[in-house]
């Protein structure tokens, strides 16, 4: 589900939104971090409180789909009322300069299908249904 755009401007700054039922944060940039942990965020994602303090929302990575190794991004951002919110970001098919904010919904593993088995239908019998077992 599409929940904010992030837009690079004329001086190469990215800015944008991200908004729910829950949470509308209308002016997030990125801080790029600065750090040789390999395993560290590419950026942070910011914004302004109230008072106009700098406030960290969340971190992102950069990644590479797996079949077409087009690069987008994954990370989070954390809110007081929604939690812990993954998050990825996607170049737009429309407008190369501007990138789609998704929500990562949870992914249902497919697992154990082939051992599923289903109950025999029931026979009927002359005082109603009678259940087949596996030793019928």
């Amino acid at each position: 589900m599409n929940i904010g755009e992030f837009v690079r401007n004329e001086t190469g700054a990215v800015t944008g939104f991200i908004a729910e039922a829950g949470f509308d944060f209308d002016a997030i940039f990125l801080e790029k971090v600065a750090s040789d942990n390999p395993r560290a965020p590419l950026f942070n994602m910011m914004t302004k409180s109230p008072r106009g303090r700098d406030v960290r929302l969340g971190s992102i990575w950069e990644r590479a789909a797996k079949e077409t190794g087009e690069t987008y991004f994954g990370g989070y951002i954390d809110t007081a009322k929604s939690g812990f919110v993954p998050i990825r970001i996607f170049r737009s098919r429309r407008d190369e300069g501007v990138w789609n904010v998704v929500r990562q919904t949870a992914r249902r593993r497919r697992g154990g299908a082939d051992d599923v088995r289903l109950p025999e239908p029931a026979e009927k019998t002359a005082s109603g249904y009678r259940v087949a077992s596996e030793n019928d």
